[in-house]
């Protein structure tokens, strides 16, 4: 499994990895809190990792740097894919990262490998229909662009929570670069960064 991440920086980064430490102590059966602080654009099973460098590398060296802005807590509620509370910081709508990803997935998706056997039960059409197509339930204007903190059970018995869900927060970060990481159940091994171009289209 391959994985197509943008990762935080500064503050935003310091406050993701605290908050896992923070949940971590409560709830070491918890789900992603080991995961490193990143947003998912593409997860895939891809097969020939040689040539998905060079399509990324395509598209990265002619796509333009651009910012997101975090400024909302929300929460997944029994989770599809974890069957547990997602807790994460939303993305602002951005016209930009739905390009990018996009892109990725138009020119990755050959390279998709699919298992029968390891098919994720989806109950929306539009998740079924983007799996068929990509390989990836959330390609398309259904993605919720987020940095996921964790997957916890019973999310709202826990004190934690109650305190996070209470925090305000307002994080600007300039995407200049994108990483494909190699993923095999809870590890992550980053493979290569690719930056963007400042002047790209």
């Amino acid at each position: 499994m391959l994985g197509i991440f943008i990762e935080p920086q500064g503050e935003l980064k310091n406050f993701i990895e605290k908050w896992k430490k923070k949940f971590k102590e409560k709830d070491r059966n918890s789900k992603y809190l080991n995961h490193p602080p990143h947003l998912s654009i593409y997860v895939a099973n891809l097969l020939n990792q040689k040539k998905i460098i060079f399509e990324i590398q395509s598209i990265t060296s002619n796509f333009q740097s651009f910012k997101i802005n975090i400024d909302k807590i929300n929460i997944f509620y029994n989770d599809a894919l974890t069957n547990k509370d997602t807790i994460f910081l939303s993305v602002k709508k951005n016209k930009k990262i739905f390009n990018l990803q996009r892109k990725l997935a138009l020119k990755l998706r050959k390279f998709v490998k699919y298992e029968k056997n390891k098919r994720i039960k989806l109950n929306s059409y539009k998740l079924k229909k983007s799996m068929d197509k990509y390989g990836f339930p959330f390609i398309g204007s259904h993605w919720i662009p987020h940095f996921t903190i964790g997957s916890i059970k019973n999310l709202k018995n826990n004190n934690e929570y109650k305190i996070f869900l209470k925090k305000k927060i307002k994080f600007r970060n300039n995407i200049d670069k994108i990483s494909l990481w190699k993923i095999n159940g809870q590890k992550h091994k980053k493979i290569k960064e690719f930056k963007l171009n400042k002047y790209g289209s």
